[in-house]
């Protein structure tokens, strides 16, 4: 039978999808990217750091074929939100399909980017990465690209660690953010 409520309920995968998405959202916006690690704390710093961490979680969706469609499921939820933002912020209804393209756009770059750097042995094509989205603009410091580069691949390995079940169920967590102390030690 038919029913009005049915057109209504959010997909099972959509609903799980959200559900990381809150915590990618949460995930990117601990203080230690903008303060220890120097990311600028700017729309488009945040943007990066949102863009990061969710490269990652798409990333470890996209290695198991029964999340592929929470891997579909949590983009159109990120672009979904972006689009949201971008009203929000005052962007006019004619000109936000163009924005959120391009960052469509653009975010597919840095897809392409961080796979080939997370591919590469050394952390030199992860650091150039890291520069040139995260830092754009800004002169990092190595020290906070090294750390930041680590803390890439280990957000990568913890999250390829994690059960497919969980992840499925809407459960992920993220690696924290090692920092070194003023004295070198974390």
């Amino acid at each position: 039978m038919f029913s009005l409520r049915s057109l209504f309920r959010t997909p099972p995968e959509t609903q799980t999808a959200q559900t990381l998405y809150a915590a990618t959202i949460h995930a990117a916006r601990r203080p230690d990217f903008y303060t220890a690690l120097g990311v600028p704390d700017t729309p488009e710093g945040r943007f990066e750091i949102l863009a990061l961490m969710a490269f990652l979680v798409l990333r470890r969706l996209k290695s198991e074929d029964t999340a592929k469609d929470v891997s579909q499921a949590y983009f159109d939820v990120m672009f979904d939100d972006i689009d949201s933002n971008l009203r929000e912020l005052g962007v006019g209804d004619i000109s936000v399909g163009k924005k959120v393209k391009k960052l469509a756009e653009s975010f597919y770059g840095r897809i392409k980017a961080y796979e080939e750097a997370l591919a590469a042995p050394a952390d030199d094509m992860l650091g150039h990465a890291l520069t040139r989205y995260p830092y754009r603009g800004a002169e990092p410091a190595q020290a906070h690209i090294t750390t930041l580069s680590a803390y890439v691949r280990d957000a990568d390995a913890d999250l390829a660690a994690q059960d497919v079940a969980r992840l499925l169920d809407g459960h992920v967590t993220f690696a924290p953010i090692d920092v070194p102390t003023e004295e070198g030690r974390t």
